[in-house]
């Protein structure tokens, strides 16, 4: 229990508030003995796994802390480089996994840099950034979307305005069409094959979509999680049975000619 700040819990800011209700590390405790508490976890998991992702790696260079009575503030408010290299370090030299980080939101400027020094791998969401999956740098996951985001299809009938701006960069413009139809989905699927990054992973629900014929009935029944909320979240199954799929011989060639003609699942 010491490892933890028991009299609060972790969350972020906004309006409202969202409280995660669990508490946040006490990264002061954690590191007189070494982060063993970190290190004997890791290097379990290492027997099972070559990589594992963080969840909001911002929390290790500064956390939002909520006290019983709401109210949260940034802790600490400042040193977040040194902050950072310190925490990030701590659990990096536990294994030989690789680390990916997601550095999503209210992102401090000393993030990057640092994720980059270690050589932790960010997360590149298309519709959040220039688009152009072929400028990413290299320690870099490339995503269509994830757990915390609308998948491509929902976004594209919610976000007119970013479907327009997508359709009209690299679909060859003209009138952007609704749905959308599924070779605009296989677009988005291989721009993410293309991409500069190490790795592309993609939620199922976008690669489902790349075929008419197998997508859900309501693309707002594929969001995973709402952040902010608690109704409705974390209770997505995927409406194909992977037995069925696995059936799909056009869609599993269509994906297969994809990840081949970019070199994705090659061993490196």
């Amino acid at each position: 229990p010491h490892l933890f700040k028991l009299d609060k819990n972790a969350g972020a800011p906004g309006d409202p508030e969202q409280n995660w209700g669990f508490p946040p590390y006490n990264w002061d405790n954690m590191h007189k003995d070494g982060c063993s508490w970190w290190r004997r976890r890791l290097q379990h998991m290492e027997k099972y796994f070559h990589a594992y992702r963080i969840d909001h790696v911002l929390g290790f260079f500064r956390m939002w802390e909520i006290p019983p009575h709401g109210g949260g503030y940034y802790y600490p408010n400042h040193g977040l480089r040194e902050n950072g290299l310190r925490n990030l370090r701590a659990i990096q030299t536990a294994s030989n996994m690789m680390i990916c980080g997601e550095d999503l939101g209210n992102v401090p400027d000393e993030v990057g840099p640092v994720m980059l020094e270690l050589g932790v791998l960010g997360l590149k969401l298309q519709r959040w950034c220039n688009g152009k999956t072929w400028e990413y740098g290299y320690l870099t996951v490339a995503a269509s979307s994830c757990h915390d985001t609308s998948p491509c299809r929902l976004w594209w009938n919610e976000d007119w305005g970013g479907a327009e701006w997508f359709f009209q960069a690299f679909c060859g413009g003209g009138q952007t069409p609704g749905g959308p139809p599924d070779w605009v989905s296989q677009k988005i699927i291989k721009m993410h094959a293309q991409s500069s990054a190490m790795w592309t992973i993609n939620p199922i629900q976008d690669y489902l979509d790349c075929y008419e014929s197998l997508r859900s009935k309501n693309a707002k029944n594929d969001m995973i999680n709402h952040p902010g909320q608690t109704d409705g979240c974390w209770q997505w199954r995927c409406h194909k049975r992977m037995e069925d799929l696995c059936n799909e011989d056009s869609f599993n060639n269509m994906l297969k000619k994809i990840m081949a003609e970019h070199e994705r699942g090659k061993t490196y």
